[in-house]
């Protein structure tokens, strides 16, 4: 009984540290300060109406002030356009109306409800009416002429099941054009039950003609009756259309007034005066049409699809299984018993045949069990011949054994750590590999990343702590009750006997708790990664959610997720206790036996026998339950196994780099490119995006692709990086046919502003030259090029959430600069 008790010390120890540790982590969040988004009205004659009232507010109580001085005031029903350069403080002077800020001195005063269209579209995992209703009832008619006024009807007609087509986590299957009206549409159909609309942006992601079609639909029109507040960074043709005016730098507003009152004053904002012309002309343009000099060996295309009597191409919006406009796969799932195979793939992840280490480990338990065992019998032996026999003897064979014992112990776990150590951390590299290389339009276009980031979370942990753990135990114990048995089995032919008929319903009893248990743990598994896409899913729209007031009904989504995940998990418990309560019925059945059969016998066999049958047979009692548990929990445990090595089947891109590559010094030489009848799909079950495509671009010319949202101008960027293989055709650059290549020979070629700025957590520094091979003087001289006034040093959050959107787009403009 002390030997366990000192067994399991450790880890008791371990355990009460893990669970401190975890304590002192949720009071330190508990304890946080909370978000107060309530805001105080004005009075209930002002509904719509905003106040201002010399504020300071910054983002946290003890970081400076990001606003200063801050006096407004806007009339219920008005449309005030906020004008700036980067970093001005546009979006954080909307923050403060949303009460995400704190207020440092003055006061903010909202009256009414608000709408928000944020800077950065939000697009939750679902269809896109429900992106739109946003959890609201459904209402025909206000809905249509919610599409019709933010220009989605056509693009709804694109898609293959209409607006009940699903779009993917973060609308991957839309362009950004697309991301941005249904952004704009959640908004817009929402304005029946707010008063105040916040506009971040929202026509930034759009061309001349759809700009001035949703202005004038949407925001001028459905939204006329509502408090716009409109921050603009383009499309500065609209400021004459605006009530008033407010111009920002520094954190302040410098300027305040109509359009006429500020143009002498502001006039590099706002002397626009062509650009409204160059909207009517362009919109009277179709698209899809080309001028009639155009030359044909410039640019051809494939013919407009006719549908429902619109004439329009396949676009980028069609990335979607037709079949129910499902795009998300399902999570995979193996149904019965762990194959062996996958025991031998995850110890083969040691470096060495999987045979040979499941082998090693079962005979230096084993053999460790059999010293230990004889350890006690030598103690029983010499209790029986203390009179007779050499005590020094005696004593010497038994701290040989002793010895033995603790050097077999401690040198399988050692081996066991090690074995396993090197498991995890291999299976970790190779997976993660895997995962890098997995093409994003086969793979991460259908893959939710809270299935990614379960399996990289919570089944990784299994690998690294609950296994290593689950074998030393299942082989402890096993090798513990092989032990007892064949020393019980040795006192009498009768008691061997015993075994045949108990051992029958152990099996019976075991197999049908593993099989149940097994499929739990399988479900428990599948369903723990919709709780980590909700709350991925919550964590990226939180400003959204808070402004349209939805944060208990996300709370209860959330909530229900976790209800579903742990009805499993207290099934699951529940199963154990119905196997520990006949498992001990069983062992206490046996025991009895035992002890009979010994009372019958007694004649006929030694005392040191006898006691130690009775010794090991009690330990019978918990031993057998805890194998058949400890056997189903590691089967349950390698399901996260299973799931890991499915990593090993997402299909990989192209290879890196190829024999056929040319030197990094001479790629490229010119930058001329051209396609050669090009056709393009995202996938193998899709229809083509791309159709046709030839085009002659010489090196150092400047081109223009136009066309409206969703007609394939993101496409051809996917092709230039071969994010996506082509169907057919081929693309040259400088004469080089880039499928021939390795992919990071082109892409190291190549440079790109993306649509949707990508920064990682760092430096300012590490942003623009995250292989350190620029000088700092050169980094300071693209930072000036590219307009950023910020230090190298700068701090940059995850995804640069502590930067305005204009700033990280100049980081990536300045991150192109240095590719040149």
């Amino acid at each position: 009984m002390s030997r366990q008790a000192l067994y399991n010390f450790p880890r008791a120890i371990a355990g009460i540290s893990e669970g401190l540790g975890a304590g002192r982590r949720l009071d330190e969040y508990l304890n946080l300060e909370e978000q107060h988004t309530t805001r105080p009205v004005l009075s209930a004659a002002s509904e719509g109406a905003v106040c201002i009232q010399n504020a300071t507010l910054s983002w946290k109580a003890d970081s400076p002030p990001c606003l200063a001085s801050i006096n407004v005031t806007i009339a219920p029903g008005s449309l005030v356009i906020v004008v700036g350069s980067v970093g001005a403080g546009k979006s954080s002077l909307l923050s403060a109306l949303l009460g995400e800020m704190h207020l440092v001195c003055g006061s903010v005063s909202v009256d009414g409800t608000l709408a928000l269209v944020s800077q950065e579209p939000w697009i939750r995992n679902a269809t896109v009416r429900d992106n739109i209703l946003f959890e609201g009832a459904y209402d025909g008619d206000w809905y249509k002429a919610v599409l019709d006024a933010v220009q989605l009807h056509v693009d709804m007609k694109l898609l293959p099941a209409g607006d009940r087509t699903e779009i993917g986590e973060q609308g991957i299957n839309l362009s950004g054009g697309q991301k941005a009206r249904v952004n704009l549409a959640r908004a817009m159909y929402k304005t029946t039950q707010s008063n105040v609309l916040l506009l971040d942006d929202p026509l930034s992601a759009v061309d001349v003609h759809v700009a001035k079609a949703i202005f004038d639909q949407a925001i001028r029109g459905l939204a006329r009756h509502t408090t716009r507040i409109m921050v603009m960074n383009s499309h500065y043709q609209f400021l004459r259309q605006a009530d008033r005016i407010l111009v920002m730098e520094g954190g302040q507003i410098v300027g305040d007034g109509t359009f006429a009152e500020l143009l002498p004053v502001f006039p590099q904002f706002l002397n626009r005066h062509d650009e409204e012309d160059d909207v009517e002309e362009v919109a009277q343009v179709p698209w899809g049409t080309a001028p009639p000099t155009l030359p044909a060996a410039v640019a051809t295309a494939s013919p407009a699809v006719e549908v429902d009597g619109v004439s329009r191409r396949k676009s980028d919006a069609s990335t979607i299984a037709a079949d129910d406009a499902v795009l998300i796969m399902d999570e995979d799932r193996t149904m019965g018993t762990v194959a062996k195979k996958t025991y031998l793939d995850y110890f083969s992840h040691v470096g060495i045949n999987g045979w040979f280490v499941a082998f090693s480990l079962v005979f230096m338990f084993g053999f460790g069990q059999a010293v230990r065992i004889g350890v006690d019998w030598w103690q029983g032996h010499w209790a029986a011949s203390f009179a007779t026999s050499p005590t020094p003897l005696y004593h010497g064979i038994f701290y040989i054994l002793v010895v033995a014992a603790t050097a077999f112990f401690v040198a399988r776990c050692l081996v066991l750590v090690l074995y396993t150590s090197r498991c995890s951390e291999n299976m970790h590299n190779q997976l993660l590999q895997c995962v890098l290389r997995a093409p994003v339009n086969l793979y991460f276009d259908v893959t939710p990343v809270g299935r990614i980031l379960n399996r990289f979370a919570r089944d990784v942990d299994i690998l690294d702590s609950l296994l290593p753990n689950l074998f030393l135990d299942v082989l402890e114990t096993s090798c513990v009750l092989v032990g007892a048995l064949v020393v019980c089995a040795t006192s009498s032919v009768f008691v061997a006997l015993s075994y045949v008929p108990v051992i029958v319903v152990f099996y019976v009893a075991g197999q049908f708790f593993t099989k149940s248990s097994r499929e739990l743990k399988r479900l428990e598994g599948v369903s723990r990664s919709p709780i980590f896409s909700s709350f991925a899913e919550t964590l990226d729209g939180i400003q959204t959610i808070r402004a349209f007031r939805m944060e208990t009904r996300f709370t209860l989504q959330n909530r229900e997720a976790v209800d579903s995940n742990a009805k499993y998990l207290f099934a699951l418990v529940g199963a154990g206790r119905w196997l520990s309560l006949r498992m001990d019925t069983l062992s206490m059945g046996l025991i009895a036996v035992i002890l009979c059969v010994l009372v019958a016998v007694k004649g006929t066999i030694s005392p040191t026998v006898a006691g130690l049958t009775i010794i090991y047979s009690l330990a019978l009692l918990s031993t057998v339950q805890w194998v058949i548990r400890l056997v189903d929990m590691i089967e349950s445990a390698m399901t996260a196994v299973e799931r890991l090595l499915h990593f090993k089947t997402i299909p990989s891109e192209a290879l890196d780099v190829t024999h056929h590559d040319p030197s990094r010094t001479s790629c490229p030489l010119l930058g001329a490119v051209e396609f050669r009848n090009l056709h393009l799909r995202y996938r193998p079950d899709l229809p083509l995006v791309l159709r046709g495509i030839s085009l002659n671009i010489h090196g150092g010319e400047k081109v223009g692709i136009v066309g409206r949202t969703g007609a394939g101008k993101s496409s051809l960027m996917i092709a230039l990086f071969r994010i996506s293989e082509f169907d057919t055709g081929s693309i040259y650059i400088d004469g080089v046919d880039i499928a021939s290549i390795g992919l990071a020979t082109l892409r190291r070629a190549l440079s790109i502003i993306p649509q949707d700025p990508v920064l990682f957590s760092g430096t300012l520094r590490d942003n623009l030259d995250p292989f350190g091979e620029t000088s700092d003087a050169d980094l300071m001289a693209v930072a000036a090029q590219a307009h950023l006034d910020l230090s190298l040093s700068t701090i940059v959050a995850e995804s640069g959430s502590n930067l305005s959107v204009g700033q990280r787009q100049l980081i990536c403009i300045g991150r192109a600069l240095l590719r040149r």
